[in-house]
């Protein structure tokens, strides 16, 4: 796989394609860290994965073009919601829905690859524990991720998983997500996660990339991903605890990459070869 992506790296350069993770300044917690700049984090345009599939076609039988674009993990984002409302979140108000993202209606199960939650947030910048500053120790601030209608035996799940999330029904879905989280645990068949701790008493914004995909270590997290398909609903979630904590979010976007398994390479030709 490592020849794989190495050899895939150079058509990169070769064609000058685009690195839009450069910005990216990654935070996780755990043995999730990423390392700016490598392969796996850098994600391509839709039409830079199809000049690389045509170019691996010249050489390749075109019905392992989509296998190899899986196996060096080119996926391709097929979804993408962002919430760009700063927000400030109390112990009073949380848990507070920031954004969901419905997965397309036509994906089936077990094409999504990786989700991939972008989070931009700080706490209230001060505390009484000086020791604790700087890290995520005693950090009270922080966000979840769940997934609705993993379990289609719950028809109240089926029921609301088109609701988008829009200012005019926000103050709403508040409520309602407050209710769920506290009052029906199961309404996530996998239970809702943390993804982010905040820094303790940080006091500027921080970006904050966390994947899941189907090679998570976390054996729950890759069933969540194989079991994703069409109109399932992923939810963030800004969650804060004890008096003065205060969950300060400027943005939260959610990605769904997928497994490229037609590429259209004849409608496609004509402009590939113009953009070549």
């Amino acid at each position: 796989m490592d020849y794989l992506r190495r050899t895939i790296g150079l058509l990169w350069n070769a064609l000058g394609l685009h690195n839009r993770d450069d910005e990216h300044h990654y935070l996780e917690e755990g043995p999730h860290i990423h390392t700016v700049g490598s392969l796996k984090d850098r994600r391509l345009l839709s039409s830079d994965v199809i000049k690389i599939a045509l170019l691996l076609r010249q050489r390749l039988p075109g019905d392992l073009v989509p296998s190899i674009l899986d196996f060096a993990q080119l996926w391709d984002v097929k979804g993408t919601a962002r919430s760009l409302r700063p927000d400030r979140v109390g112990e009073l108000q949380a848990p507070k829905l920031q954004t969901s993202l419905i997965v397309p209606s036509y994906l089936p199960r077990g094409a999504v690859r990786r989700v991939r939650f972008i989070v931009e947030s700080r706490d209230q910048g001060w505390s009484s524990y000086p020791e604790d500053h700087g890290t995520c120790r005693g950090s009270w601030t922080w966000f979840e991720a769940g997934i609705r209608g993993l379990d289609t035996s719950n028809t109240d799940d089926q029921a609301t998983l088109l609701e988008p999330v829009d200012c005019q029904h926000r103050n709403a879905l508040d409520a309602e997500h407050k209710r769920l989280c506290l009052q029906d645990v199961t309404r996530y068949k996998y239970g809702s996660r943390r993804i982010v701790t905040n820094i303790h008493a940080g006091r500027e914004f921080q970006k904050h990339v966390v994947e899941w995909d189907m090679y998570h270590q976390d054996a729950d997290v890759r069933k969540m991903i194989k079991e994703l398909k069409g109109s399932h609903r992923i939810e963030v979630s800004a969650h804060a605890k004890f008096p003065g904590w205060c969950n300060y979010v400027k943005s939260v976007a959610i990605e769904i990459e997928c497994a490229i398994q037609k590429l259209g390479y004849a409608a496609n030709q004509a402009k590939i070869n113009h953009a070549l």
